[in-house]
């Protein structure tokens, strides 16, 4: 997998201050090169040492729907809403299939907290050792989205940003499939690459009925 590195100050300050024109992550995507992913590693203290095999892949959704609902989904807001929570993930996909690392594969992110999960009863709300934590720039239905953004509020957000897109999926299945080359102790099924909302159901909801997993593969 090709890796672009940047140090995460200064890739925010590219962002920002430099915008330049670049061939899209669709674009790379359909000519059968690898995707790059953009490292913009958060504070240390936003993650910590792993010391248990990686087993499962956890998928979410993320937004600054609340701060900025014309505009939720900027990588760096996004950045700066996670560190200030001392919260954190390993990748976030963004609209148009960018892929940004925000902690290593080899460090425990903090984005799953406490379970009920049924089916791996021996995970002590303990999965951020054991997993490794996608989320992708989404917003989901107006149930899903109840406690955390207002009716009003949703009701007039740009129905674009509702959803997830097709270059998000693309990459999303990209990622994977280096994942499971990665980490073969991983399953390639729906037990071991699973949504937030089943991991901690009634707690969270993403990624949500929106959310389509036969995209990225085949229910198993």
């Amino acid at each position: 997998m090709k890796i672009v590195i940047h140090s995460a100050i200064l890739y925010l300050i590219i962002l920002i201050v430099i915008p330049s024109p670049r061939i899209s992550a669709k674009e790379i995507y359909h000519s059968g090169h690898d995707l790059l992913v953009h490292q913009m590693y958060l504070p240390i203290d936003n993650s910590e040492p792993r010391n248990e095999e990686v087993t499962t892949i956890v998928i979410h959704s993320i937004s600054n729907v609340l701060a900025n609902p014309d505009s939720p989904y900027r990588i760096t807001d996004v950045y700066q809403l996670l560190k200030e929570y001392g919260l954190s993930t390993h990748y976030i996909i963004d609209r148009s299939g960018e892929i940004f690392q925000l902690v290593p594969d080899y460090r425990v992110a903090y984005h799953a907290g406490r379970s009920s999960f049924p089916y791996l009863p021996f995970f002590p709300h303990n999965m951020n050792q054991f997993s490794i934590g996608i989320e992708l720039m989404g917003i989901g239905t107006k149930d899903e989205m109840l406690s955390i953004v207002p009716e009003a509020l949703y009701d007039a957000l740009d129905k674009n940003l509702i959803g997830y897109t097709e270059e998000q999926y693309q990459s999303l299945s990209w990622l994977l499939a280096q994942l499971h080359q990665k980490y073969p102790s991983i399953g390639r099924d729906r037990f071991h690459v699973i949504g937030h909302e089943e991991y901690a159901p009634g707690r969270k909801s993403d990624p949500g009925k929106l959310f389509h997993w036969e995209k990225i593969f085949e229910t198993k």
